[in-house]
């Protein structure tokens, strides 16, 4: 092996040798790795297995949560878009959803909201919003009333 590596032989060459077929053919036949490699291999791979687990043995993960300050001021939010549909004020409603489906989409994007959470969140925020119809009040017009008619069918003269 150690010949493989002295002639600069690539190392992904370095696990097959040549071997002699016949009396005429080479044939490429792979080399047994050492145990000591094999050993630092499975070493290495061990080591990498347990890092980033502080967790006792057995002990179920975390669930997912969300901040609670970020909870609360989305519930706040929620809250006052509930009030604006119970007065009657969709305008309002639709205007204060959009504003939390924007805050909503910050906290995703600044990763404030845990991963499992992101997608229904904005799903859920994103039905509100586009569930709330703005219907502007309709006013008459001014100048448009009742008027005297002019002209049509007007008795008053010469019959």
């Amino acid at each position: 092996m150690r010949e493989l590596v002295d002639r600069g032989i690539p190392i992904e060459e370095r696990h097959f040798e040549l071997v002699r077929q016949g009396s005429r053919s080479l044939q490429r036949r792979k080399i047994r790795t050492r145990p000591r490699e094999l050993g630092a291999a499975v070493v290495a791979a061990l080591c990498l297995a347990g890092c980033g687990s502080g967790a006792p043995h057995g002990a179920a993960p975390q669930p997912p949560r969300l901040e609670r300050a970020l909870a609360s001021a989305l519930a706040s939010e929620s809250d006052e878009i509930a009030q604006a549909l119970d007065a009657g004020d969709a305008c309002r409603a639709s205007s204060l959803a959009r504003v939390l489906q924007a805050h909503t989409i910050a906290a995703i994007n600044a990763q404030r909201v845990a991963g499992p959470f992101q997608e229904p969140l904005a799903a859920a925020v994103t039905d509100l919003s586009t569930r709330i119809r703005c219907v502007p009040p309709t006013v008459e017009p001014r100048g448009h009333g009742k008027k005297k008619d002019k002209g049509k069918n007007n008795h008053g003269g010469n019959d």
